[in-house]
């Protein structure tokens, strides 16, 4: 009896460690399956979250984490391989393109969506329109009170995303190189947003939803037009130069959850959503997205 028990100890000893050395199995890894995390600019950090949102409710095996950061952060971790996918508010720049092809790294880059860049003022300021002549001299300092711009007597503070950020660098492309500008830089939109609202004569370069906030938008004069700052006048009006190009950005060709959540981002049904969002979606909507070495 003995002898048996220790046979069928041995045996079960065995099967234990037979299954030790196989080991769990390996989680499915796939455009559908697995854990991507994607850098987004704070423009479009709840534009970058919604998509991960919907396309993890089509995909439960799919993880996407989005992390906040500055423009040139994302693109200076793309550069120095700390990420391999990154999502902007603008274009790369062509300083940024040739740094990328100085290091060797192939780029891949997609339209995703285009956003008015708005300039806010107080529901309660008179001003309602603000002429490309007037905001250069906003921007320069020379025009410092509301009185000028042909309303109430107050000073003027205008509120401006850092360098880099996409709301930024459209203003900044428009009026070419700027000696100097007047402004008070904030990091964050919500920090912009949060300083602005104890402000009565603020003026925001503003590029997030903001229909909970105390503010509404000018219309821009141009060439003896008033243009109002929506998605659809952004795209269908180019007399309206402010906006945000949302570009996705990856150096890497692989088969993977994040190439799931940009192929999601591009079709139809990511596509339409971020229309129900108030973006103005890319100009061609594809289904699937083919990355060529």
């Amino acid at each position: 009896m003995g002898t048996m028990n220790t046979k069928v100890s041995i045996l079960l000893l065995s099967a234990a460690l037979l299954l030790m050395s196989c080991g769990s199995p390996k989680p499915q890894q796939g455009m559908t399956a697995g854990h991507a995390v994607i850098g987004a600019s704070d423009a479009i950090f709840d534009l970058a979250w919604q998509i991960s949102r919907d396309f993890q409710i089509g995909n439960p095996g799919a993880f996407v984490d989005i992390v906040r950061a500055p423009n040139t952060q994302l693109v200076d971790s793309l550069l120095n391989s700390r990420s391999e996918e990154i999502f902007l508010d603008r274009k790369l720049t062509p300083a940024e393109t040739l740094a990328f092809k100085s290091a060797n790294l192939k780029l891949y880059t997609y339209d995703i969506a285009l956003y008015p860049v708005y300039l806010l003022v107080q529901k309660a300021n008179d001003v309602a329109v603000m002429d490309s002549a007037s905001f250069r001299s906003v921007l320069l300092g020379t025009i410092t009170n509301w009185k000028q711009l042909g309303g109430s007597d107050g000073q003027l503070t205008l509120y401006l995303p850092p360098p880099g950020e996409g709301a930024w660098t459209t203003v900044m492309s428009y009026y070419g190189h700027l000696d100097s500008v007047s402004a008070v830089i904030c990091s964050t939109a919500a920090r912009m947003a949060e300083r602005a609202a104890q402000d009565p004569g603020a003026l925001l370069v503003y590029s997030k939803p903001y229909e909970d906030l105390p503010f509404k938008r000018l219309t821009f004069h141009r060439m003896d037009t008033d243009i109002p700052a929506t998605p659809k006048t952004i795209a269908e009006n180019p007399m309206y130069p402010f906006r945000l190009d949302i570009t996705y950005v990856t150096t890497r060709n692989k088969a993977d959850v994040a190439a799931g959540y940009l192929t999601f981002a591009v079709s139809n049904s990511g596509q339409r959503g971020i229309m129900n969002s108030g973006y103005r979606p890319a100009a061609v909507p594809v289904r699937v997205v083919q990355l060529k070495g």
